[in-house]
């Protein structure tokens, strides 16, 4: 994340820098996985962390689409939701962290432009990270999947709303994540995509990102 303030620099001047959430600012993946992981057993599902980040995670699939495809059928959704949810927000006010030098990184670019947050996670994910890191203090605007509803990535909405949010154009603007479906999100918004790779950044991500940072 120390590299973005001189990749940024290095492209035309963006009007606002937008990030992704978890996995790319704060290291949350590995707790989304455990909570996932908690409830799915609970149910009598076993599934190991491997096959979930491989299957599920790098797909973009979060919440009906993980059900779906173990079979939802077999497993009563709303149970699911309140003991993976809760568990999650357990987790995240006990021991989500920032990734590396995030917190610095962001600093550094908020001396530069605006900073916009577009995630897939729920309000109340943000709101437990917040609690632990006060992340939301560096941001003009936040946009969540209470937002967006079912668009999410690669769906361009949740981008093209935090924009019209900060006051810019997409095309304008830089989107940073450490996923395929950010850098895809970013290109159906019509603005630069930066991808960031991270252990759980799937192979081949970097193919279609403008800028790749290591």
């Amino acid at each position: 994340m120390a590299l973005v303030k001189a990749r940024i620099s290095a492209m035309s001047q963006p009007k606002a820098i937008l990030f992704d959430l978890d996995g790319t600012l704060v290291d949350s993946v590995p707790l989304w996985i455990e909570a996932n992981l908690s409830a799915l057993e609970s149910l009598g599902v076993v599934l190991d962390a491997g096959a979930f980040l491989n299957d599920f995670y790098h797909a973009g699939l979060h919440y009906e689409g993980i059900l779906e495809k173990l079979g939802a059928s077999t497993v009563d959704e709303g149970t699911f939701y309140e003991s993976r949810d809760t568990r999650f927000v357990d987790l995240l006010r006990e021991h989500v962290e920032w990734t590396g030098k995030a917190e610095q990184a962001l600093r550094q670019c908020a001396a530069h432009a605006p900073l916009g947050m577009m995630t897939g996670s729920r309000r109340r994910f943000v709101d437990a990270m917040d609690e632990r890191l006060n992340l939301s203090s560096l941001f003009t605007a936040i946009v969540t999947r209470d937002d967006t509803g079912t668009k999410m990535k690669p769906d361009p909405y949740g981008l093209v709303l935090l924009t019209e949010q900060i006051g810019v154009t997409p095309a304008d603007c830089v989107y940073i994540g450490d996923q395929s479906v950010d850098v895809y999100a970013a290109q159906n918004a019509h603005m630069q995509s930066c991808l960031l790779v991270t252990k759980e950044t799937p192979d081949g991500a970097a193919t279609h990102a403008d800028m790749v940072i290591k």
